[in-house]
């Protein structure tokens, strides 16, 4: 009968991980980065415990909750159990993602993260570059960002010259809040923008060409949104 695991012993599989030389040097103060690592380690076993305030706790609960959208959670921490003691990188992987869930500033990243984590537990796959691109931006996503990238999706990407363009219709009155996304986008990898030797930005009499694409990381969030929809109501936009 396969043994069952629980926060306390996936917290304590990360924490033999990262007993190493370099991390007790850094958890010893000689590497000023403690507030860095060590949390990390403890999130887990600290879930429930005055270290982490409510808010934090409700975080966490988001991204369990994508974590067992198609499982049970029995079988889910099973698996988070077996993913992290695969391989030192794949600890640190999780570690990192665990602390981008307490940082994170809009709690439906959370269910994304989950999502994100479940889809590589069962045939203990690793992320892939786009994956983590992905994570990396979601970390400062707000949630205008998040609606905002989500109607740009399913709305305002276009097919230009064999590539999906941003393009707004003519007069479009949220054309400055949608600005401030697709910059974020830029920023994070998650658009690309066209320098002006590309065409520029067209203003013509039925729509607005911008100069930002869609890159692969793009469509990548977009599917994983695209599920959380499922588990958490993004709202109509």
């Amino acid at each position: 009968m396969e043994p069952k695991h629980n926060l306390t012993d996936i917290s304590n599989a990360l924490a033999k991980v990262m007993d190493n030389p370099i991390a007790n040097l850094i958890r010893s103060g000689t590497i000023g980065v403690l507030g860095t690592l060590n949390p990390i380690a403890g999130v887990l076993a600290e879930i429930g415990n005055d270290l982490l305030s409510n808010y934090d706790t409700f975080k966490f609960s988001l991204l369990l909750k994508g974590l067992s959208s198609e499982s049970n959670m029995e079988k889910r921490l099973n698996e988070l159990y077996n993913y992290v003691n695969a391989s030192p990188e794949k600890a640190v992987i999780v570690a990192n993602l665990f602390r981008k869930t307490i940082i994170s500033e809009c709690p439906k990243v959370c269910v994304i993260y989950g999502l994100i984590l479940a889809a590589h537990l069962e045939n203990n796959t690793e992320f892939t570059q786009d994956e983590l691109i992905v994570c990396k931006a979601l970390e400062n996503a707000t949630e205008y960002d998040l609606n905002n990238f989500k109607t740009i999706m399913e709305k305002y990407l276009k097919l230009d010259s064999n590539e999906k363009r941003i393009i707004f219709p003519k007069d479009f009155p949220d054309l400055n809040e949608f600005t401030i996304t697709c910059d974020w986008g830029v920023y994070n990898r998650i658009f690309l923008l066209r320098s002006l030797q590309w065409g520029g930005m067209r203003d013509t009499t039925s729509a607005i060409y911008t100069n930002y694409y869609e890159t692969k990381p793009a469509s990548v969030l977009m599917n994983y949104i695209e599920k959380a929809t499922q588990i958490w109501n993004y709202g109509e936009n």
